[in-house]
This record gives C-alpha cells, sequence and structure tokens, in this order.
C-alpha cells in the first residue's frame, strides 16, 4: 500500500474524475445557454461551458502525463484549476440569482 507509484496513480484519477465532473458542468450551462433562447444574457453561461471545456481539457492533460510518469510539480496547474472553478461557481452563483427557474 505504500509503494511511491500509488500515489501518483490516485493524483491521476483525481484528474480525471476532474474532467468528467466539469464536461457534466459545461454541459449543463450549455444547454442553459441553448435553452434560454441566444438572449444576450446567454453569455455568462456559454463563456462558463466554454471554460469548463478548457478546465476538462487541462484536467485531461494532467492525468495522462501523471499515468505516462511525467510527476513534475503540478502546482501551477492546480492554482489555475481553483481559480477556473470559483469563476465557474461565481457565474453559476449570478445565474441562480438573477435567472431563477420558472
Amino acid at each position: 500500500m505504500n509503494s511511491p507509484g500509488l500515489s501518483a496513480e490516485r493524483t491521476a484519477l483525481a484528474w480525471r474524475r476532474t474532467a468528467v465532473a466539469v464536461m457534466v458542468v459545461g454541459a449543463l450551462f450549455l444547454n442553459h445557454a441553448v435553452g434560454s433562447g441566444w438572449r444576450p444574457d446567454a453569455i455568462a453561461p456559454l463563456g462558463a461551458a466554454i471554460a469548463s471545456a478548457v478546465l476538462a481539457g487541462v484536467s485531461y492533460q494532467r492525468n495522462r502525463s501523471l499515468r505516462e510518469g511525467r510527476y513534475r510539480h503540478g502546482g501551477r496547474i492546480v492554482a489555475v484549476t481553483t481559480a477556473a472553478v470559483v469563476a465557474i461557481a461565481v457565474v453559476a452563483a449570478a445565474i441562480g440569482f438573477t435567472d431563477p427557474l420558472p
């Protein structure tokens, strides 16, 4: 259970889970943008969907690099991912307050 490769494997799986979760969130934002009729206020959910797609790509690349044995420190990627998730959460909260469900 203390093999040095196991922690990298767990971290790679965590990045994979992040990629899947962000793809689902991006699909929900895209659904909201399409469902709102492409009004000008659909720019925020569309931007969040695009940011989610980029974040899913970054998470997938980090997963692949860890699985291929490139264990460089990912501090910058973690910081960018955290900032993107906070920004997407702020957009989701703004949509929830300004455009509640009917």
